[in-house]
């Protein structure tokens, strides 16, 4: 249960981190090329496995790692420009809510149980996700009907992205120095791809102290997230139907809490009942 914790943590530290970005002047797409940098580093680092290419380069999830850290940096622009188009909590609620996609998977392809308590706590955490996220103005003013396509699409790529790394795990995962380099493998993957984007792009601050500040912490806690969800599935002894739910509502309760603390952002009555949705989910969930 503690890796779960610590996902959760790292999770919302995450978006955290992404908040202060505005406040201290910190350039978003440079800033994340330079977290997937240090992620990988930091988990080809605590893996003595590294000297052994050859097993690495016939690893069976590095193929999955490939894939996974080039869709990492697709959806990252997705969710750009979702935020962009039509808002940053319409971008936020199509990403949390990705979880169903794993769970439905779950259900179908591992025969997780299911039963009205797990059924209601589902229902629950969708419906706190959404409420909780909803600000008095979530959809931009100048959006346009032939922008709802990006959500959806953020929606289905979150959710697979969750689906493969469940599914890797179960498969090819099959020690702690796996997941280390599993997590690092997707991160170097997106950092190649993302690098190759900023040169042709012409990115300019990619070596701004205070971008390699925010990219270096954001890298630290992003491999975090990956890789102790990873030791969640293999150590806890717990259904993905369970900790996908769990997780995302966690991510969004601790989010809220250091949101109100240390942001002084303040809440609806409807972000409350959120909430208040998303703790009871937990409960149902955990007891299922």
């Amino acid at each position: 249960m503690i890796y779960l914790l610590l996902s959760i943590g790292c999770s919302s530290l995450i978006f955290l981190i992404f908040k202060s970005f505005k406040l201290y002047g910190i350039q978003r797409y440079p800033a994340i090329v330079i977290n997937y940098l240090v992620a990988a580093t930091l988990g080809f680092s605590l893996n003595a496995d590294l000297l052994a290419l050859d097993s690495i380069l016939e690893a069976s999830w590095l193929p999955n790692a490939l894939i996974l850290g080039l869709l990492f940096i697709i959806l990252f622009n997705v969710m750009a420009l979702t935020t962009e188009r039509l808002g940053a909590s319409v971008g936020s609620i199509a990403n949390k809510m990705a979880m169903i996609v794993p769970v439905v998977f779950a259900v179908i392809y591992y025969g997780d149980s299911i039963n009205l308590f797990k059924v209601l706590g589902i229902v629950l955490a969708l419906l706190g996700i959404v409420l909780s996220s909803l600000k008095p103005k979530t959809f931009k003013d100048s959006f346009q009907k032939s922008d709802l396509w990006l959500p959806f699409i953020l929606l289905i790529g979150s959710g697979f992205i969750d689906t493969f790394v469940k599914y890797t795990e179960e498969y090819s995962i099959k020690s702690q120095s796996d997941a280390q380099l599993f997590s690092a493998g997707i991160f170097a993957t997106a950092f190649l791809v993302g690098g190759i984007a900023s040169l042709i792009r012409a990115e300019k601050g990619l070596f701004k102290p205070r971008n390699l500040l925010g990219g270096g912490l954001l890298g630290l806690v992003n491999f975090g997230s990956i890789y102790f969800l990873l030791e969640t599935f293999r150590s806890a002894g717990l259904q993905s139907s369970v900790v996908f739910p769990i997780n995302n509502v966690g991510v969004v309760l601790l989010t809220s809490l250091f949101s109100y603390w240390l942001f002084k952002e303040r809440f609806s009555k409807l972000n409350q009942v959120g909430i208040l949705c998303a703790v009871m989910a937990v409960l149902l969930i955990a007891f299922s």
